[in-house]
């Protein structure tokens, strides 16, 4: 009997992909290997890897002036990436906490450089998103980004006006990644962990 994990954590995989990475698994695509063996400078792991992120820009629809990163550490790691890449010398990050999510992001923001809560839902227990007024209103100078996660799962409430202040904006897609379209015009770097809704637990699609 398939057993099917209907958590917020990793998601269900499609039974025919799992069929055909056990079918590949010992001798990929004749290498004589499996693809976790081989050389990722060799081409046939390259053309996997191009092949995925040129999926992944078509499916997001993604414009050409973003770059696509698939990288370790699932969401997690970004929390810490994206200040310690760009964030420079007295320049400050303002995020947006709206929930447990948010709140992660900026502990770990705050260790990588300066970092501050531009609004945060916490006295009223998590249980809104902030318009974009209250936003701007919490924003300091020297201000280089603006973080945001568009769904905060475990308090069950997701953005739908988007802050749209004049800055880059950053966000944390994970939970809903595909599930509706993004506004690109609007953000400077889009990421999340693609457990939820494209592929096994430990990776980060990045744009």
């Amino acid at each position: 009997m398939r057993v099917h994990n209907f958590g917020a954590g990793p998601c269900t995989l499609p039974v025919e992909v799992l069929e055909e990475a056990r079918e590949e698994f010992l001798d990929f695509a004749g290498t004589g290997m499996s693809i976790v063996e081989m050389s990722h400078r060799s081409p046939a792991y390259d053309a996997v890897h191009s092949d995925a992120l040129a999926r992944a820009r078509r499916v997001a629809g993604c414009p050409d002036d973003f770059s696509v990163l698939l990288i370790q550490g699932g969401a997690t790691l970004q929390f810490a990436m994206a200040p310690l890449n760009l964030l420079g010398p007295n320049e400050r990050a303002g995020y947006v906490v709206a929930g447990s999510w948010g709140a992660k992001a900026l502990a770990s923001a705050r260790n990588a450089g300066a970092a501050y809560s531009a609004w945060s839902g916490s006295e009223s227990g998590y249980t809104r998103m902030p318009a974009s007024a209250e936003v701007e209103a919490g924003l300091e100078p020297g201000t280089r980004y603006l973080h945001v996660t568009t769904n905060e799962t475990i308090g069950g409430i997701r953005m739908v006006e988007f802050p749209d202040l004049g800055m880059p904006l950053v966000a944390d897609m994970s939970s809903e990644y595909l599930v509706r379209p993004i506004e690109w015009w609007r953000y400077d770097m889009v990421y999340g962990g693609v457990q939820k809704n494209l592929g096994a637990a430990g990776l980060a699609l990045v744009f």
